[in-house]
């Protein structure tokens, strides 16, 4: 199969939120209507920005509605411009890059009440409530007027560069509950929580709650660790974390992968760990379970099934 110039050069005129749409890609749009960027619902780690994409949990990204039709739908080059051809476009979307605007937190969102994120946190996910109440303490996690939790993303000096939003009631989706990175949060940052005055260690994990999940179950034994929460992927994020520490003289002694033992993050795994030295580089992944999270409950149910054996069994 061949295609000619003109063919490539059509294909690459149709923006990619117009192909998204005419192949019945659902999607969800975030951000504000001046530079919004679209989660695919079906994958809700990839996101399309413009003309740019990424998916997160796969480490791979590219420009173009050509470029995404062939990772989407496994195509080769000349298979993909068909695809893109092979529909009709009415007027195509203005994509023209908008200038990344400075996060601005919505603080008039916040509310004083706590109620449903504990209850969600420590009886639905299992997280201790100790943890729950320390972040709140420390304002880093709060409830918004819809009852959503709020993690947020602060650096050195205390300012909010960004923040995940999760939500506790349950929706109609793949996903089960709302969740949100906030628009124009720093893209090489997270939700971060140090462990001690100088930490030597960095624990990498893939979402906020997975981070509180690890804690609850190692408790005392996370000391000295600067802990963050990727949200989803990210290499910058981590190469980020190293540059801060390193230009406030915090020395690095080990990296630990805290993230989720499926095929996604299994293959970023043997990323670090081929980027690393073994000296340096610890598998911290959960044993029995997906993720952290889901590690934390069995070992909850494992203790409730315990308590209720009589005695000497």
């Amino acid at each position: 199969m061949r295609v000619t110039s003109d063919e490539i050069n059509q294909a690459k005129e149709i923006p990619l939120i117009d192909f998204i749409n005419a192949n019945g890609i659902d999607v969800q749009q975030e951000g504000n209507s001046s530079e919004p960027y679209y989660r695919v619902m079906e994958h809700d780690s990839l996101v399309i920005k413009g003309n740019k994409f990424y998916w997160n949990s796969r480490s791979e990204g590219g420009y173009g509605s050509i470029s995404f039709a062939m990772m989407y739908y496994e195509l080769s080059f000349p298979e993909g411009v068909n695809r893109v051809n092979g529909h009709e476009y009415g007027s195509l979307t203005n994509t023209q890059s908008v200038e990344k605007k400075p996060f601005q937190y919505p603080d008039y969102y916040e509310v004083n009440e706590t109620a449903a994120i504990k209850d969600y946190l420590t009886n639905e996910r299992g997280i201790d409530g100790r943890v729950v109440d320390w972040c709140i303490k420390k304002d880093l996690l709060v409830q918004d007027k819809k009852e959503n939790a709020v993690f947020k993303w602060k650096n050195s000096s205390g300012k909010i560069i960004g923040a995940d939003r999760q939500g506790t009631k349950h929706i109609d989706s793949k996903r089960g509950t709302f969740k949100q990175i906030m628009p124009n949060s720093a893209e090489d940052k997270g939700f971060t929580i140090d462990v001690g005055r100088n930490p030597d260690k960095v624990a990498l994990f893939e979402s906020p709650i997975d981070m509180l999940s690890y804690w609850s179950i190692k408790k005392e034994k996370v000391q000295g660790t600067r802990m963050i929460s990727m949200s989803g992927l990210k290499l910058k994020t981590l190469v980020q974390t190293m540059k801060d520490m390193k230009q406030g003289g915090q020395p690095i002694n080990k990296i630990m992968s805290c993230i989720d033992r499926d095929d996604a993050g299994s293959e970023f795994h043997d990323k670090l760990k081929g980027i690393f030295n073994k000296s340096i580089f610890e598998d911290h992944r959960p044993v029995h379970t997906k993720d952290w999270n889901d590690e934390l409950r069995h070992t909850l149910t494992k203790l409730q099934v315990a308590s209720k054996r009589p005695y000497g069994m």
